[in-house]
């Protein structure tokens, strides 16, 4: 257990963060789901840590009043790919440079954590303006979306709040899946884009370009069996 600071008391996690050697695996071997090499090897990262993680994603859904499959959905789609040690040290590097720029925005935009979530998200997800986020507490929040309690927990008040901010009255235990798409989509790329956009997107053409607006959101839709299964639902 780590030291608390103003955000969290850091949990040292027990499930691996994906590393160098697990990219190696994932990236220059030939994918054999018998061996659990290649994509599949990614594949079984991400598996194993919904099954792992399984009985804190269903807290966390519950304290947020979301539903845990898709809070399981989005840690399945974040897990694995980038090594998560190294993400610090991008937070660092970024700092260096908002340093001379006497803002924090570029820094703010790191994402950190194994369901990885942007620092200036995170501060807002907890009602902190990410604006007067000091250097030291950047390097606060990311310690603790570096513990996997910490970082489930706030993932699930941010879905909460992506919901709400396309379905002020929804059920957001309950979704449609229009919604689970949006909110999906939302997590991977923001409040930016119009409402619009992304519902339109779900009746255009598989292959017409802004289907690519609602991709996170479909990945999650398409696997939802499979984690319903890993989630013993």
């Amino acid at each position: 257990m780590g030291k608390s600071n103003a955000f969290c008391t850091p949990i040292d996690s027990a499930f691996p963060g994906w590393n160098g050697a697990d990219i190696l695996i994932w990236k220059l071997m030939k994918d054999n789901p018998c061996e659990y090499k290649g994509q599949s090897y990614l594949y079984l990262y991400k598996d194993a840590y919904i099954k792992f993680h399984k009985d804190l994603i269903i807290k966390y859904a519950k304290e947020a009043a979301i539903s845990p499959l898709l809070l399981a959905g989005v840690a399945w789609q974040e897990a694995g790919g980038k090594p998560d040690r190294l993400k610090p040290f991008v937070l660092t590097f970024r700092q260096a440079v908002d340093y001379f720029k006497d803002k924090n925005d570029y820094s703010n935009s790191v994402s950190v954590g194994i369901i990885a979530m942007q620092i200036r998200a995170a501060a807002e997800t907890l009602r902190v303006d990410p604006k007067m986020l000091t250097r030291k507490m950047q390097v606060q929040l990311s310690r603790c979306l570096q513990s996997d309690d910490f970082n489930i927990k706030v993932v699930a008040l941010h879905l909460k709040d992506l919901i709400l901010f396309d379905y002020p009255h929804a059920d957001t235990e309950n979704l449609t899946h229009e919604q689970t798409i949006l909110a999906g989509s939302r997590y991977n790329r923001g409040v930016e884009r119009k409402k619009e956009d992304f519902v339109n997107a779900i009746s255009a053409d598989e292959h017409a370009s802004e289907r690519d607006y609602i991709s996170y959101g479909l990945a999650i839709i398409k696997r939802e069996e499979r984690v319903k299964k890993l989630m013993g639902m």
